[in-house]
């Protein structure tokens, strides 16, 4: 893991930060984006000081923003000289239909659609990676979720759940698309967990009070299948399944239609493409 480059998604709270910390403490460069630069700071003085000699970076980027996510592509291209490991992290739930600057249901971009895009933006970067790795993280609500391509901005219908479980599913899709496309590119998507964090704190209602219940996982539990999965050795590893607790779990049905996870990654390309990206 030493000398690894990794970059997260959401890494200045809850699962994020703890990877962040996790794998920096193995020796990995991490690099985290965040749309806070003060809190991402905090983080990174955090790291430095549990972990001496660690030297974490940031990139500045916010998923609800399209034209954020190019600059913070962009950015990292030009600072560091290949990725090893994207882990596509950060997510939420929202309670209300909204839109993003861009048009996009909120759930549906910053769960989903952004890491796309950051995804294929980084491509090159990641190939240049003699150990390349996508880590998509999902949950176990994707089996609630389904795929309605005419809906996939809930322009017609929304649902909080619901959505967030199609996000989730869509993740897992995507993960298993990037498999069947790029051969040299291992991408593994997975679940946390249910972990207490600040997840729909930015929400009102019960929902706001949902990452507080005593029975969850702490953080720090929640981040151990994303660190397994970004320093396993890849023999011991299935390029494009599903995690569970460090081993391959069933995903649900859907998500073995191959047609379905190449019709949704050419509806997202065509989705960006559209707003000029």
């Amino acid at each position: 893991m030493k000398n690894k480059i990794i970059l997260i998604t959401g890494g200045t709270s809850g699962v994020g930060k703890a990877t962040a910390i996790k794998l920096s403490a193995l020796g990995a460069k991490v690099v985290l984006m965040a749309r806070d630069e003060a809190r991402a700071l905090e983080t990174i003085d955090e790291i430095k000081t549990k972990i001496p000699g660690a030297d974490p970076g940031f990139i500045a980027g916010d998923l609800s923003s399209l034209q954020s996510i190019r600059i913070a592509a962009e950015t990292f291209t030009a600072a560091y000289p290949r990725l090893d490991v994207l882990i596509n992290n950060a997510g939420g739930v929202f309670d209300k239909f909204q839109k993003t600057k861009d048009g996009f249901e909120w759930a549906f971009q910053v769960n989903y659609l952004g890491h796309f895009l950051l995804t294929r933006l980084l491509i090159k970067k990641l190939e240049q990676s003699e150990d390349l790795r996508i880590i998509n993280l999902s949950s176990e609500a994707h089996r609630m979720g389904k795929i309605d391509f005419g809906n996939l901005n809930c322009e017609k219908s929304f649902g909080t759940w619901p959505q967030y479980g199609a996000t989730k599913l869509m993740n897992v899709l995507f993960t298993k698309e990037l498999k069947n496309r790029y051969k040299n590119i291992s991408s593994f998507s997975l679940h946390p967990g249910v972990v207490r964090t600040g997840f729909g704190a930015n929400n009102t209602g019960l929902l706001r009070f949902f990452s507080s219940l005593p029975f969850l996982l702490t953080p720090e539990q929640g981040a151990e299948t994303s660190v397994y999965l970004a320093t396993a050795s890849k023999t011991t590893l299935k390029n494009g399944e599903y995690y569970k607790k460090f081993k391959v779990t069933p995903s649900s049905a859907i998500t073995y239609q191959k047609e379905t996870a190449a019709r949704l990654w050419e509806i997202s390309e065509q989705m960006l493409h559209e707003k000029g990206f």
